[in-house]
């Protein structure tokens, strides 16, 4: 039997190769998909209204000439401009993207795990819950705003790099428009850009905020491969010089891709617990035993963005409360700043250390929180499933949350090593760690383009069931009514 039904299945593979080809050569591909291909063009032009936002400064703020320096020195600009889709790096009225929505989001994800009670009852009441918590999360989203542009108003003043664009007899006080109308502009833009990713995942392709994300650190990428091919191979020097920059330029880009190949293999990575119902029978095929996936990198990207908040929160702090903190290589008079200077910048080895140790223990943490082995033990008891060789209950819960340890184990240790690689790098050949090999942005745009590419191929696969099961039902309705014999 089970012969037979792998010949069908071959065969039935075979002529959907054969019918995509073909659908591929006359061109019907485009004409039966003309809603993904809206979808996707819906979606560009969302995108291009974002890229024209970036160029809208903040109104009233005037940037210097040091102000591209000073973000890009500081990890929580960096961290900034990553999850805000580069919009910082203008200060344009999208300056935040949509940094306030995941932190509120990671907050809300976090308390409805069974801390606390309602929310909790909300995360297991479907998707009636689901669009409460959504309600929640973006008014949470609010004060996590004001926040940030709050504090990103006063290090960048502290700093000197922005000033104020109006004459001094303006009616507008200075304070005033720095600490409230600034941040109440920028909060404005935050919401437009959720707004925007809203529409991406309702009439789009899907994943808004993570395609938002994408677009800002993808179309940053040419600019930094163009400027480490200057700082390799700089202008103007004898023809050896030039010949070692090409040699390192070269193995910058080789690594650079074995990076991106890495990224991929872990991301796609995955655990097959085989499971069986009670009473199918035993299976005689492994090509057909149903099983539970579980990925070798349960939490996704949520660790690094996490410890990148937590360890740049008091850098912050330390640039508010001496400015030239970051930059100097002088310890501060401050015990505080010269604590962060020495332990918690990613410019030490002790700071990239910490890092690393951090996202490690969240790695561990979220993946508890992304699979409960509980709850999934639970649910196998209820529909008569099981583990071969496992004894349900207990022993499967042992069993799953040994598994799901075993694969963190080599996950988080990964992806420590790919968010902390830039800096390694940094430090061993003085480039700077934002033109540097690896990091967040790097891992977020791997998983969004993997997650993009297989709903679209998900879409076209519902598409192409759709369309068999009406031309079966037409052609059965025509052979009935044909056999008729009036």
């Amino acid at each position: 039997m089970a012969k037979k039904f792998a010949k069908k299945s071959k065969q039935y593979s075979a002529k959907k190769s054969q019918s995509n080809n073909s659908d591929l050569k006359t061109g019907n591909f485009f004409i039966k998909n003309k809603d993904i291909l809206g979808r996707i063009a819906f979606t560009l032009l969302l995108l291009v209204i974002i890229r024209i936002g970036v160029y809208i400064t903040v109104p009233g703020i005037r940037l210097t000439s040091d102000y591209q320096n000073a973000i890009n020195n500081s990890q929580f600009f960096q961290l900034l401009s990553t999850l805000g889709g580069g919009t910082i790096g203008r200060f344009s009225i999208l300056a935040l993207g949509v940094s306030p929505y995941i932190t509120a989001s990671i907050i809300v994800q976090l308390l409805s795990t069974d801390v606390v009670p309602i929310l909790t009852r909300w995360n297991k009441s479907g998707e009636r819950g689901r669009k409460k918590l959504d309600k929640l999360t973006k008014v949470l989203m609010i004060p996590f705003a004001l926040m940030q542009g709050i504090a990103t108003i006063f290090t960048l003043q502290q700093q000197g790099v922005i000033e104020p664009g109006w004459s001094s007899d303006n009616v507008l006080a200075s304070p005033a428009f720095y600490y409230v109308l600034v941040p109440l502009v920028m909060l404005a833009g935050s919401y437009f850009m959720l707004w925007i990713a809203d529409q991406i995942t309702i009439k789009g392709v899907g994943n808004g905020i993570s395609i938002v994300i994408f677009i800002g650190i993808i179309v940053q990428l040419p600019n930094q491969i163009k400027a480490t091919y200057d700082f390799w191979i700089p202008s103007n020097e004898s023809i050896n010089v030039f010949f070692d920059g090409i040699i390192k330029f070269s193995i910058y880009m080789l690594v650079f891709f074995v990076v991106i190949f890495s990224v991929v293999l872990m991301n796609e990575a995955e655990r097959k617990v085989p499971i069986q119902q009670t009473g199918s029978g035993l299976i005689d095929s492994k090509d057909h035993t149903p099983y539970l996936p579980l990925k070798l990198n349960n939490a996704g990207v949520i660790p690094v963005i996490f410890a990148s908040a937590l360890i740049s929160t008091p850098i912050t702090i330390a640039q508010i409360i001496d400015p030239t903190a970051s930059t100097s290589t002088v310890d501060s008079a401050n015990a505080f700043v010269r604590f962060t200077q020495h332990y918690l910048s990613f410019n030490t080895w002790w700071g990239i250390g910490i890092f690393a140790v951090m996202i490690v223990l969240f790695t561990f943490l979220y993946a508890q929180v992304q699979i409960n082995p509980e709850k999934i033990s639970e649910n196998f008891q209820k529909s008569g499933t099981f583990i071969p060789g496992i004894k349900p209950g207990k022993d499967t819960t042992n069993f799953l949350k040994g598994t799901i340890n075993r694969l963190s184990l080599f996950g988080a240790v990964f992806l420590a090593a790919i968010a902390a690689l830039p800096y390694v790098i940094s430090k061993l050949t003085n480039l700077p760690s934002q033109l540097a090999i690896g990091g967040t942005g790097l891992i977020i745009c791997i998983s969004v383009a993997i997650q993009t590419t297989q709903q679209l191929q998900g879409r076209i696969t519902q598409h192409k069931f759709i369309e068999s099961k009406k031309q079966n039902f037409t052609e059965e309705a025509s052979t009935k009514s044909s056999t008729h014999i009036w």
